[in-house]
């Protein structure tokens, strides 16, 4: 053996035992580097989505050719370098980060960005744009061991199994978004197929099936059927000071959920603390358990394991949903169906309703996914994602889409700072797996399956004005399919599409959606209201043009007068929530209008963009009127202001959607109603927060999510509208005992009441039942003493309006909201999202007078007259006036010649003072209304003698009048 012969074996005999010396889990051995280019796209229904343009250093995985949601998932090694182009050809700012192990920005429309990604943490972590991170960008990096190895499984014998990727037949990626599951399978030989929504996932039994469940946004529960599988083992991380910390039950990846540290966005601050720590070694310890169910956390959580399909139990069609009921009942559900060996479908997965699929304006063989984003802004509360492109046919509104049978509709609240519900309010009769409804509101989504051509209106039971359409088309038939006949969630049933009522329903629907559609008073022009102007397929198969049909029987080019103020001054301010303002220094609507009833003027808009108030909606004041208290119905808030500056004072956490506050007039704690949720909160006077919320149920009962309460005038008792549960509960409020629970819809399902007026005695309530048309009469004791039909004049079928109930009337409120007693107690004003105010004579519990307002009539507050009497402030959210009504003008007790004294414009002037600049909207959005002082019985007997002394002796004491 020659010198270069020995030398050349002595240093591959080195060579070999450093290698050998390497433990097998190290990082440094086969270390790869990784140069990924993905783009951000819009697919076809307006969502966005990542695409692989190429991937440098690439083991095996092949790529879709077009943008997927979810993105494609990526395969490193623990220890491999990995780079990360993006280019951006979305009209948005976007980004790429894995939370807590990426590095780079976003990036601007056009623009490329660049990101490193550190694969020192095992495990399926999240990549997404941390905007758009809910609606479509967001995809799976898997880090693996460098030796191959993957998670164990558990055999039917109950022996643990090792497993090696080689072994592994199929990997399922499924995100859980909102309420609706994205997948992936990737097939032994590295192919990705998108599988898109709620896809059936195919398996031959006794294959070897790893699934990489990841949550994005609020957290899941993720359940299989008839299979069990590893728990992980408890984690110790070690940091490279030595530091360590103990993660039970945990993967890999829960170490990057959010610590608590208030970073509600995710940003840096957050994300590196843990990763910083997770830099050094990970020690397993223990025995794993075995579980069916992983719960995930709320943000971005990941679980991975690895089942034997069918292991146990044989072929079969197995579910796989979300085990949080409200998650499951709005379409969270998919099954993993395993087929015997030899079965013609061989394991065959079957995707589910895809972004690219047919639509219209897209076609496709495939079926086709239609997306809404609930959002926060106004008339985009359900905005489709592709909004802009659909823009041009649909009227103005940016919530209707349109798509061919066998499709679904995609719902993600990914825009709102707060919890929804999705819920039908009108579709075709005899369509499958309606009517669509959660028993719970929150933060989330839905998917549902559309198959019968005709219209299908959405809304939020919490929010009831939050509308979003979508009509399933026949293609084979002339015009868009309205069906035939339509149901709607009152338990009408079988409605002719030609109706007036169908067809005033959708005028409705056109107006709230579309500003453009909204009354003017500043423009000097007629209102206009655009339609689409499109044929449509109704009764009897008929074709006609649908803004034609509404323009006929509705309409349009109507003057605006300009507002002209009562005669007679009132006392005090006026406040208005007029919630649809936007200002410059917010993302998010709504201010508050102060008006002053000496000069009928704005004389201050208050935006707080300290807060980003979000949708103010309604208001109270203490005792000496010193403080407003502020809800934000589209956040958890209640705000404190002072009354005289206009100033912030403080911004407190009080529960979901809070929606009306008052006082006690007995000791002056605030009380909330948290519409979002299942309780009334209550503030003690001179505190800032919350010391309890008295439930509106009892233990085990369904959540009845109060809206517009009012207190009696002793203080102790609580009368709420229940809004999921369809009745008015009464309370006591020191105790928190349920002094009763009555129905205010019979047996007709939806009334959906939504605020209550009182008597200055508390000898009776009123509750507005907005769905039903109606206002049910009850007693101090809850019994129900009436039912005011206010459409017992209206013909649905013709609508025509005539006196039908022999009161010698003819009048008609459809949809009614607030509805406050007038503090002498003669007179109830109801506001009617249809456009009218109806007057209530209390003696007789008889309609007695009509008057008119603006497309959606909305709040409802009284306040005090100069020289006596009261004035009713009345607002409307798609129109930038107030309405005043003086209920009894020659204060004779007789409430029949009640009048419209006069209109008041709320868009500022030049001698306005505000916190921010107006932007947009406004004096739009008139919702929550609120006179100072507060002249109500027994709130008027606690002013100060400043306020007492502007009032007349009858104003002071109105229990006695």
């Amino acid at each position: 053996m020659n010198k270069f012969t020995l030398r050349m074996k002595l240093l591959t005999a080195m060579a070999l035992g450093l290698i050998a010396a390497i433990p097998l889990g190290s990082t440094m051995a086969l270390a790869a580097s990784h140069n990924i280019v993905l783009s951000a796209e819009i697919l076809p229904n307006g969502q966005p989505g990542y695409k692989m343009v190429s991937h440098s250093g690439n083991q095996g995985s092949h790529y879709p050719s077009t943008a997927v949601i979810p993105g494609p998932t990526l395969f490193v090694k623990q220890g491999d370098s990995v780079s990360v182009q993006l280019v951006n050809n979305t009209k948005e700012k976007v980004g790429f980060k894995v939370p807590g192990l990426s590095h780079g920005g976003t990036v601007a429309p056009g623009q490329t960005g660049n990101y490193s990604v550190d694969t020192s943490a095992r495990g399926t972590h999240l990549y997404h744009d941390e905007k758009l991170g809910l609606t479509g960008l967001f995809g799976a990096i898997v880090v693996d061991r460098p030796d191959g190895k993957v998670e164990s499984y558990l055999d039917a014998d109950g022996r643990i199994v090792p497993v090696k990727r080689q072994d592994v037949k199929k990997q399922q990626v499924l995100f859980m978004v909102g309420s609706t599951f994205w997948g992936t399978e990737i097939s032994q030989d590295g192919t990705q197929t998108p599988l898109w929504t709620n896809p059936t996932l195919g398996a031959v039994h006794n294959d070897i099936v790893r699934f990489h469940i990841l949550s994005v946004g609020p957290g899941h529960t993720f359940h299989l059927h008839a299979h069990r599988w590893l728990k992980p083992v408890t984690e110790t991380r070690k940091g490279k000071d030595s530091a360590s910390r103990h993660d039970k039950d945990r993967d890999d990846y829960s170490h990057f959920r959010r610590d608590g540290d208030g970073d509600r966005h995710g940003d840096d601050d957050d994300d590196h603390r843990h990763h910083d720590l997770s830099k050094g070694t990970v020690e397993h310890s223990g025995t794993p358990g075995i579980i069916d169910t992983k719960l995930l956390a709320d943000r971005f959580d990941s679980h991975v394991f690895t089942v034997k399909a069918g292991s146990g139990v044989g072929p079969g069609n197995w579910q796989y949903h979300c085990h949080l009921f409200s998650h499951m009942e709005a379409g969270m559900h998919g099954s993993f169906r395993v087929d015997p060996v030899g079965s013609p479908q061989m394991g065959t997965s079957i995707a589910g309703a895809s972004p690219h699929g047919a639509i219209f304006g897209h076609t496709s063989n495939d079926p086709g996914l239609v997306t809404f984003i609930i959002s926060d802004q106004p008339s985009s509360w359900f905005r489709s994602a592709r909004a802009d492109t659909i823009f041009g046919i649909t009227g103005g509104t940016r919530s209707l889409e349109v798509l061919p049978p066998g499709g679904s509709v995609n719902f993600i609240m990914s825009d709102t700072n707060t919890v929804h519900s999705i819920t039908s309010l009108i579709w075709p009769s005899g369509a499958p797996h309606l009517p669509f409804d959660q028993a719970r509101a929150y933060k989330g989504g839905g998917l549902l399956h559309l198959s019968k051509p005709g219209l299908y209106v959405f809304t939020c039971k919490v929010h009831p004005y939050m509308f979003g359409a979508v009509i399933v088309d026949d293609p084979a038939t002339d015009g868009l399919d309205l069906g035939e006949t339509i149901d709607l969630a009152p338990g009408i049933k079988n409605l002719p599409t030609s109706s007036d009522l169908a067809t005033f329903l959708l005028r409705t629907f056109f107006v709230a959606t579309a500003p453009n559609n909204w009354q003017d008073y500043t423009s000097g022009k007629p209102w206009n209201i655009t339609y689409p102007n499109v044929s449509v397929r109704i009764t009897g198969g008929a074709s006609v043009n649908l803004s034609e049909v509404l323009i006929a029987r509705y309409g349009n080019n109507t003057v605006l007068t300009p507002p002209v103020p009562p005669r007679i001054h009132g006392v005090g301010e006026v406040w208005v929530d007029t919630q649809f303002e936007k200002t410059a220094g917010k993302s998010k609507p709504g201010t508050i209008s102060v008006v002053d009833t000496t000069t009928w003027k704005v004389t201050r808009k208050i935006a707080l963009p300290e807060i980003n108030m979000n949708n103010p909606h309604n208001m109270w004041t203490n005792r000496d009127q010193s403080i407003v208290f502020q809800t934000q119905w589209f956040d958890n808030k209640l705000t404190m202001i002072d009354k005289r500056t206009g100033k912030l004072i403080k911004n407190i956490r009080v529960g979901e959607a809070p929606a009306h506050v008052m006082t006690r007039p007995d000791n002056d704690d605030i009380t909330v109603t948290n519409n979002g949720e299942d309780g009334v909160s209550i503030i003690p006077a001179g505190t800032t927060k919350v010391k309890e919320i008295m439930p509106t149920q009892k233990s085990g009962q369904l959540a009845t999510n109060p809206h517009g309460h009012w207190i009696s005038a002793d203080g102790n008792q609580v009368v709420t509208p229940n809004i999921f549960t369809n009745d008015v509960g009464f309370y006591d409020i020191d105790s928190g005992v349920i002094l009763e629970r009555t129905s205010t819809g019979g047996s007709a399902p939806g009334a959906h009441p939504i605020a209550i007026g009182m008597m200055p005695d508390s000898s009776k309530a009123y509750a507005a039942n907005l769905l039903h048309h109606s206002v049910s009469v009850l007693d101090r004791n809850g019994s129900l003493l009436k039912t005011i039909n206010l459409i017992a004049d209206y013909n649905p079928i013709d609508g025509t309006i005539q006196d039908r109930d022999g009161d010698g009337l003819a009048t008609v409120g459809i949809l009614p909201i607030q509805l406050p007693v007038s503090p002498d107690g003669r007179a109830v004003v109801v506001a009617n999202m249809g456009q009218s105010i109806i007057v209530i004579d209390t003696r007789t519990d008889r309609v007695v007078k009509m008057l008119p307002c603006d497309p959606g009539c909305h709040g409802a507050n009284f306040g005090a007259k100069k020289g006596g009497g009261y004035y009713a402030y009345v607002t409307s959210k798609f129109s930038n006036e107030l309405i005043v009504v003086d209920v009894d003008p020659n204060n004779d007790g007789n409430v029949s010649d009640a009048e419209v004294a006069g209109r008041v414009s709320l868009v500022s002037n030049s001698s306005t003072h505000t916190d921010d600049r107006i932007s947009g909207l406004a004096g739009y959005g008139g919702q929550g209304v609120l006179a100072i002082p507060n002249v109500y019985n027994s709130w008027v007997k606690n002013l100060p003698d400043e306020w007492k002394s502007q009032l007349t002796p009858a104003q002071r004491n109105p229990s006695h009048h």
